[in-house]
């Protein structure tokens, strides 16, 4: 059973808008957002051939931009999660969903491996208000991806063992939520679609966007420290200390 047009459409939106965000902070990337750490571009200039000017700018954006996608992608997933709501969620869940008669209200999260012990603590703690508040109904704890195996030892403990609330993850997530057995399925092929066809509002891809801020930023980083060599490395050394 394919995921309906209307919801399709919510989560192809959903996925471009992460997508629009990456490309407004890589525009807005200055020299100054990049963390020069001299020592650790140093270290790796000989394993991954930081010797030029081009190289190190190419590798700290790459760092910056990868610490942001992570989270910023996690939440846009967990929002595509809730797509399939029934209803608006009570506090402490993120989702309605009916089964054979029953509620259940679910907290969503990214990953198997997202929550630390106090969160994890937390969200036992509010989704079983939740229940409590809605007589009959059962609390649940969602991962949009992520194998049995892979779930976390603060998942197991904090929200199942000690906080009462049971989890799923990865395929068995989506199907509960959607159902649909292959709906994991269809929400990886429309994430990669998105990625293929995506333009910005100018005409251009996320990668086209990275090769002018590269080009931008390695203009300036040459005029700061030079391109390449042992005044380079004397210059990096000198303006980050």
């Amino acid at each position: 059973m394919a995921i309906d047009i209307q919801k399709r459409n919510q989560i192809e939106q959903i996925f471009k808008k992460f997508l629009l965000n990456r490309v407004k902070t890589v525009r807005n990337l200055k020299m100054g957002d990049l963390d020069v750490n001299p020592f650790l571009i140093r270290i790796l200039s000989h394993e991954l051939g930081l010797d030029n000017a081009e190289a190190i700018v190419k590798w700290l954006i790459s760092q910056r931009l990868e610490r942001g996608s992570v989270t910023s992608f996690g939440i846009a997933l967990q929002d595509a999660a809730k797509v399939f709501s029934e209803g608006t969620g009570v506090e402490g869940a993120d989702i309605l969903k009916t089964k054979k008669g029953k509620h259940h209200h679910i907290q969503v999260k990214s990953g198997p491996n997202t929550v630390p012990k106090d969160l994890g603590v937390r969200i036992a703690q509010l989704l079983r208000s939740a229940q409590r508040r809605n007589r009959g109904s059962l609390a649940l704890y969602g991962m949009c991806y992520g194998s049995k195996t892979q779930v976390s030892s603060i998942v197991r403990k904090y929200v199942q063992e000690e906080g009462g609330v049971d989890w799923i993850s990865g395929k068995e997530f989506w199907e509960f939520i959607s159902d649909d057995p292959h709906c994991l399925q269809q929400i990886y092929e429309i994430a990669a679609e998105v990625g293929r066809t995506f333009k910005d509002p100018k005409g251009l891809s996320l990668s086209q966007v990275l090769e002018n801020k590269i080009h931008e930023l390695t203009n300036e980083f040459e005029k700061i420290y030079g391109r390449s060599g042992s005044e380079m490395w004397k210059k990096l050394l000198q303006r980050n200390s």
